[in-house]
């Protein structure tokens, strides 16, 4: 045994502990709002905060200590006040942002909750349908992907597949396949305006977001329906089928591209994203890809095996994509080369 790789395993433990608690600290800092109100003024005393929140001082003063302590929050020594930096009211404050990133928080606490019940899986196999994982989840879902919906989709994606965003400007027909709480759908409906959009997604109680998204924003060309994708008939054809972070998720994914090909018009695509990363582990080995993989047993994973599903977890790389559509009988498979630290492009052509 290497004393010195021995010590580098336990502080990489120490700081997946820190890591877990400040998680949770986060997760009371965005609930509660003070992180928002942090970012409302130049510098707060642990007493002002408190009071403007009506929370109890001596928590606060605490919250805020560690979270200088993870970086999410500066403190002036001088004066004895907590204040955020630019940078950190963009991440932590201010869900419009591109690089928002606290509902992550909101996404990892309600998840580790489920801890005991994923133990038991483990000993008898099964899953959780995510309508039991609870309401703060798709919450959680839609806040994280909200910064790529308001600025890469229209933006960088859509541009990275040839010829498709001329194809967006003069009409065409797009299904958006789990769809969730209907960002990625409106963001394309108003961007594309002759086009019409269709979101399917087969959890009521986010198609209702979807639609009052949609209302909020007048977005006329887009519509939602609350269905698994089984039952959406094949007779309908589309021009674009998109899939966004989804089809590993499926009970059958193979046949589920397999039914999206079928609802393909002449000259069709589906575009399919999947999680950055690697169907070899040891490739995994970054930040992001350690929380995929690790979110994967409490989410993905279960949530197909829930369905009596194939179960293929959070990352299957492209090996595993390309893998996915072969079985699923697409002739042509391209991956678009769209920069993205968390997502893959995958183009797919009967």
């Amino acid at each position: 045994m290497d004393p010195e790789k021995s010590r580098e395993i336990v502080s990489r433990v120490v700081a997946d502990v820190g890591g877990a608690f400040a998680a949770g600290l986060g997760y009371i800092g965005d609930r509660l709002g003070l992180f928002e109100a942090l970012a409302s003024r130049d510098a707060w005393t642990p007493r002002d905060l408190a009071a403007a929140k009506g929370l109890d001082e001596r928590y606060v003063r605490e919250w805020l200590k560690a979270m200088v302590a993870a970086e999410y929050v500066e403190h002036d020594d001088t004066a004895d006040t907590f204040f955020m930096t630019p940078e950190q009211r963009a991440v932590l404050a201010d869900p419009g942002s591109p690089v928002f990133a606290a509902g992550a928080f909101q996404f990892a606490l309600p998840s580790l909750l489920h801890t005991p019940r994923v133990v038991e899986l483990f000993r008898d196999g099964g899953g959780i349908p995510f309508g039991e994982l609870g309401e703060e989840i798709s919450e959680a879902i839609d806040r994280m992907h909200r910064p790529w919906f308001d600025h890469l989709l229209v933006r960088e994606w859509m541009p990275g597949v040839p010829g498709l965003v001329e194809k967006l400007d003069r009409g065409i027909a797009v299904l958006d396949v789990g769809c969730g709480r209907g960002r990625s759908t409106v963001a394309l409906a108003r961007a594309y305006p002759k086009s019409r959009f269709k979101g399917i997604d087969s959890h009521a109680p986010s198609i209702r977001k979807a639609r009052e998204l949609a209302a909020g924003r007048a977005t006329a060309n887009a519509a939602f329906v609350e269905a698994a994708l089984e039952s959406i008939s094949a007779r309908e054809k589309f021009d674009l089928v998109l899939a966004i972070d989804c089809i590993h998720d499926m009970p059958d994914p193979a046949g589920a591209l397999r039914r999206l090909g079928g609802m393909l018009s002449d000259g069709g695509l589906v575009l399919w994203l999947e999680p950055t990363g690697s169907h070899l582990p040891l490739e995994n080995r970054n930040p992001i890809a350690k929380m995929r993989a690790a979110l994967s047993p409490f989410h993905c994973l279960a949530v197909s095996r829930a369905l009596g599903g194939e179960g293929l977890g959070t990352i299957i790389g492209e090996a595993g994509a390309r893998a996915l559509a072969a079985r699923a009988g697409f002739s042509r498979f391209e991956r678009y080369d769209i920069a993205s630290p968390v997502q893959q492009f995958f183009g797919l052509r009967p």
